[in-house]
């Protein structure tokens, strides 16, 4: 087979896929497919119109009005996009001179059909007529009735929800866990265990059955991994070496916790940069072929939101709709780490760096807090806690801000910070297994 040949077999099944999407656009989001996928340029400059209309303007569900006409070919709405790209930098005013065209035909051809149905007497003419009337009066703000729904049309079959345990019992007996489709923001001030508790998290997932992608904009791969598997070696598996003072995990666990994390733990390569669109689109074709579940950010400040706009809270407001959008079109959770403002006072929800959009469009929002003695004093004048209150035996604490599934918020989650494991544990001492100790 020729190149050539092969070019228009790949562009014939692009407009097969095309022609798919027309007759059912809410495919668009289940087939996760983006426009840079196509190999043809024109069937990529529909589809980007196709995608934006359905997803930002819905001028007119074309797939509504192929319904009314089945026999209406599919082609010649392609044909009349493709045909009618004046404004190719202006999507909207595009999509929408495209469907005011499409509109036109439809009509045209909708009364041409009724015509030779009242030449055949398959129809009587006071049916035409009202038939024809009826579709005169169809305007483009017509074919949105299918946005407004009444009880009956919607789908209030009861779906279970897909919890993962994050491993803390204080936050879990709270929250339940973190819920398939959201997305949970966490922030702290620095030596807070922001990335510690983050990893463990991993950890847990994975114990779970779920796999877990990490972005770490600070850390090189390496160190990362080196960092988890002291995590999930736990103190009673290492080793200490006196000359440096330092324990270290033996290379026969090593090797256990390697082949345990396998094809369950993935790292985005921070060495190709950090382009926050780049990275999302990785990680979204990681999460669809490897089957992940649980995406953990870490953070918003080492990541180029360039391709986001020019005003900075707008750029954050846009990438943060679409880490949500995400995590509800792939059914995973994903975790961000924001940093907070400089303050001396005690951090709250407010003092997360950047647009207030990153803590309203997310499920859920936790603050990692160190207890020292700044934490005691700034706890005692905010919320006039005495020196007996049970949070200050704890080393760290969570706060949970804010959680959408049940209104939880001003909660605290209080953990013990294990320096040789660099783990933070429910009780002193507790002797947690993860599944490498099970391996042969």
């Amino acid at each position: 087979m020729s190149a050539n040949d092969i070019d228009l077999e790949r562009t014939l099944i692009e407009r097969e896929l095309i022609s798919l999407l027309f007759r059912k656009n809410e495919l668009i989001n289940f087939l996760q497919i983006k426009p840079n996928y196509l190999y043809s340029k024109t069937n990529s400059k529909i589809l980007e119109t196709m995608i934006r209309s359905y997803k930002d303007t819905k001028v007119v569900d074309i797939a509504y009005m192929v319904g009314i006409t089945p026999s209406f070919p599919i082609e010649e709405y392609i044909d009349i996009i493709t045909n009618d790209m004046y404004y190719l930098n202006d999507w909207e005013r595009q999509f929408k001179l495209s469907q005011d065209i499409i509109l036109k035909k439809f009509k045209i051809d909708y009364i041409k059909e009724l015509d030779k149905k009242l030449s055949e007497n398959n129809i009587s003419y006071e049916d035409f007529e009202n038939k024809v009337k009826k579709m005169s009066l169809i305007n483009i703000s017509d074919t949105q009735n299918n946005k407004i729904k009444t009880i009956n049309d919607i789908d209030l079959t009861y779906e279970e929800k897909t919890f993962i345990r994050s491993g803390c019992n204080d936050l879990d007996n709270s929250i339940k866990g973190f819920i398939l489709g959201e997305l949970s923001v966490w922030s702290g001030s620095n030596a807070s265990a922001k990335s510690t508790y983050l990893n463990q998290i991993a950890l847990e997932s994975i114990s779970q059955n779920y796999k877990v992608l990490i972005f770490s904009g600070e850390l090189t791969d390496k160190r990362l991994i080196n960092w988890i598997v002291l995590n999930a070696c736990g103190k009673n598996n290492l080793v200490y070496n006196s000359e440096k003072n330092y324990f270290y995990v033996p290379n026969v666990h090593k090797q256990k916790i390697y082949k345990w994390l396998n094809d369950k733990l993935f790292v985005y390569d921070n060495s190709y940069g950090n382009d926050a669109k780049e990275i999302l689109q990785s990680i979204e074709s990681c999460v669809l072929r490897n089957d992940i579940k649980v995406v953990i950010l870490d953070n918003l400040m080492s990541m180029n939101l360039a391709q986001y706009g020019e005003q900075k809270y707008d750029i954050q407001t846009k990438f943060m709709t679409e880490l949500s959008e995400m995590a509800k079109r792939l059914n995973i959770h994903i975790h961000f780490v924001c940093h907070p403002r400089k303050s001396t006072a005690f951090l709250r929800k407010i003092d997360i760096s950047g647009s207030s959009d990153l803590t309203n469009i997310a499920d859920n929002v936790f603050i990692m807090h160190r207890v020292n003695r700044d934490f005691e004093r700034q706890t005692k004048e905010m919320f006039k806690w005495h020196d007996d209150n049970p949070i200050y035996q704890y080393s760290n604490v969570i706060e949970i801000c804010k959680n959408r599934e049940y209104g939880v918020q001003d909660a605290f989650a209080g953990l013990y910070f294990e320096i040789e494991s660099k783990r933070l544990l429910n009780k002193k001492g507790e002797i947690k297994k993860y599944g490498w100790e099970y391996l042969e």
